[in-house]
């Protein structure tokens, strides 16, 4: 048995340890609540482990499900509403002429979720080709005025 084989990546875990070889994330399932160490995906992912010390599965496979029972645990979060301060904001970025990415990151949502919320609240982006053909329109003008 290979205990101390390491994965090509580092794997994050939940309790802020990363996780090099398959000796550290056995020692994190077996500090698990037996509840949790009992889930499908935790047994999926030690039966990979356990293959991959004894040589005969794979660590991609041990690490997909080590990384597919860590996720089970992290509770996912969709903010539905938006303040009157982030909408304010929202409306001052395209405005001022903002790119979807910058008031995505602005606003920390998704950047999908800025232009779907920007065009419902009746101030859309511009289309990118738009906004690219006034930034050419803008540099050939101000080569045309350089050149007198």
């Amino acid at each position: 048995m290979s205990w101390d084989s390491q994965f090509a990546e580092p794997i994050h875990l939940p309790n802020n340890v990363i996780a090099t070889t398959l000796r550290h994330v056995m020692a994190y399932v077996s500090e698990l609540p037996e509840a949790e160490r009992n889930s499908r995906e935790w047994q999926n992912a030690c039966k990979h482990i356990l293959e991959a010390a004894d040589q005969v599965g794979s660590l991609w496979f041990a690490r997909i499900a080590i990384i597919q029972a860590i996720k089970r645990r992290t509770p996912h979060f969709r903010r539905r509403s938006w303040s009157p301060e982030e909408l304010g904001l929202l409306n001052k970025l395209v405005v001022d002429g903002a790119s979807p990415r910058t008031a995505a990151e602005a606003l920390n949502r998704s950047k999908e979720t800025v232009r779907t919320k920007a065009r419902r609240a009746g101030c859309p982006f511009p289309r990118r080709d738009g906004v690219k053909r006034q930034r050419l329109l803008k540099q050939e003008e101000a080569e045309h005025r350089g050149a007198f």
